[in-house]
């Protein structure tokens, strides 16, 4: 029994430690988005020239939200799947994977008769 009241007064301060308010737990620093600058590089193809752009990736895990900025152009894609390992999602023209070890990003553009393929990396915009 005093063993039983001790594991509960011991869980009732460590409850207390980490709520919300506490230094020591803020549950808003992970709820934020966050905004990734990006270098693509798309291969030329017969005749054509490599090139390069950037663009902008902003995902939200706890909205589980990724939007795609192309300049001032914004889309937001659905299907949108975020853990630990990567985050991807797609529109019907558009897909992006995004490794977030590495922060390598694929960026898919569909048209009827083709696929375009870009490839970089991406780095935290603080």
């Amino acid at each position: 029994m005093i063993i039983l009241q001790r594991i509960l007064k011991s869980a009732a301060i460590i409850s207390s430690l980490v709520g919300a308010n506490s230094p020591f737990f803020q549950l808003s620093a992970f709820a934020m988005p966050v905004r990734l600058e990006c270098t693509l590089t798309a291969a030329g193809g017969e005749g054509k020239e490599m090139t390069t752009r950037q663009i902008g990736i902003v995902f939200d895990t706890e909205a589980n939200k990724l939007d795609f900025y192309d300049g001032a152009q914004r889309r937001e894609l659905a299907q949108v799947t975020i853990s630990t390992i990567s985050i991807d999602g797609y529109t019907d023209d558009l897909s992006v994977g995004i490794d977030r070890s590495s922060w390598s990003i694929v960026v898919q553009t569909y048209a009827p008769d083709h696929v375009h393929a870009e490839f970089g990396v991406c780095k935290p915009r603080s």
